[in-house]
């Protein structure tokens, strides 16, 4: 797949259900993206969506360290990463580090479900610029 094809997807436990649900709303858009996750969240998103999620590591083994280095090495489109601000759980990975790496790097980063909606929007119509549904 080309530079820049690839959407990454993480979301605390909390929000995996409504990030899926977005997902299998606007699975057109997401078909056309390799979509990447830690391995927990992308079990699930993948069990949930139908949708073919690669996994890096467990959150436990560093795998948001290496997300975050894939966004620093521009082929990466968008970062969902929608978190749960009422619920800490260390198990969860940190947002801090895909702040930093997304603004660098120009890299649009959704935190809430607002906001992956209207990410999603835009990466639909940057595929029908490029002609990828018409």
């Amino acid at each position: 797949m080309p530079a820049a094809q690839t959407v990454i997807i993480l979301a605390h436990k909390r929000l995996i259900k409504p990030m899926a649900g977005l997902m299998k709303k606007r699975a057109a858009t997401f078909e056309g993206y390799r979509l990447l996750s830690t391995t927990e969240t992308g079990q699930e998103l993948e069990e949930a969506t139908g949708l073919e999620v690669s996994s890096v590591f467990s959150t436990r083994k560093g795998g948001e360290m290496q997300l975050c280095g894939l966004i620093c090495s521009n082929t990466i489109r968008a970062v969902y990463f929608l978190r749960d601000p009422l619920n800490t759980d260390p198990a969860e990975p940190e947002i801090a580090p895909f702040y930093r790496a997304c603004d660098l790097n120009n890299v649009p980063l959704a935190t809430n479900l607002v906001a992956a909606a209207a990410i999603t929007v835009w990466l639909g119509r940057k595929d029908e610029e490029r002609g990828k549904y018409g």
